[in-house]
């Protein structure tokens, strides 16, 4: 197992005995990333709260005064006094069993993520503002910042040996064609320690064709850093309250 020195995350790999000079090794990449990171909240917030008494008069069929007086927000009040409710251990006598299941299967963390969300919507339907809707908003974007994607990727890769004036220095990746639009060039190479488990992975790719396109991505913007994985442990510096798979 090496570990990401740059991102959070690390590879855990197998290579079989070298034959005729390669070396073929098979790759299971663990990556965990922010749901949302802290210097893109604001800009969130700021975006999804701009023109919210537009949007909601849009999703529910009227003009912004007749907001507080439309059944769908009557609904949405309705919704936010039931969890407050249920959050608070006094489910009303309309409360759908299956709703009194899934509480009592939270965390105390998740509980008091929804008790606060729904206190802060209450407060914009007694007050009829939208400020504890935009509140509400901001304690969604806050969950997000304290929600952990965590993804897999297996993938396998040949390598030959490389030397320097007789002497070896490192596995590098065999197939040095590029590949799709950017012409991407695989130039990744394992590097070998004083101790036959403590070797590095660097993994890295260059564009060969910066001036094409892939998707929606110029080449010339795709990621041409290199990224350590070492031997050594890597701490993983995030506050996860909630995990859900990604990539």
């Amino acid at each position: 197992m090496v570990y990401n020195t740059v991102d959070n995350g690390w590879l855990t790999y197998e290579c079989d005995p070298p034959t005729q000079g390669l070396l073929t090794c098979s790759f299971v990449q663990t990556s965990i990333r922010q749901q949302l990171k802290p210097a893109d909240t604001q800009a969130r917030l700021t975006r999804e709260t701009a023109d919210l008494a537009a949007s909601l008069a849009k999703d529910y069929g009227t003009r912004p005064a007749g907001i507080f007086d439309s059944t769908k927000w009557q609904e949405l009040c309705a919704l936010g006094s039931q969890i407050t409710d249920l959050a608070n251990g006094r489910p009303g006598a309309d409360t759908p069993p299956e709703a009194v299941r899934s509480m009592s299967r939270m965390s105390s963390r998740q509980r008091e993520d929804m008790r606060l969300w729904a206190a802060a919507l209450g407060r914009s339907c007694a007050s009829r503002t939208l400020d504890g809707l935009k509140e509400a908003v901001a304690l969604s974007l806050g969950q997000e910042e304290r929600t952990c994607r965590i993804g897999t990727n297996p993938f396998k890769q040949t390598f030959k040996a490389q030397y320097s004036q007789g002497i070896f220095q490192s596995w590098i990746v065999a197939d040095s064609t590029p590949s799709g639009d950017c012409g991407l060039i695989n130039v990744s190479r394992m590097v070998p320690g004083e101790n036959s488990w403590k070797w590095r992975y660097f993994a890295r790719k260059v564009v060969t064709n910066p001036t094409g396109s892939q998707m929606l991505l110029k080449c010339s913007d795709l990621d041409q850093l290199e990224y350590e994985y070492d031997w050594k442990e890597q701490p993983v510096p995030l506050v996860c309250d909630y995990i859900k798979p990604g990539i």
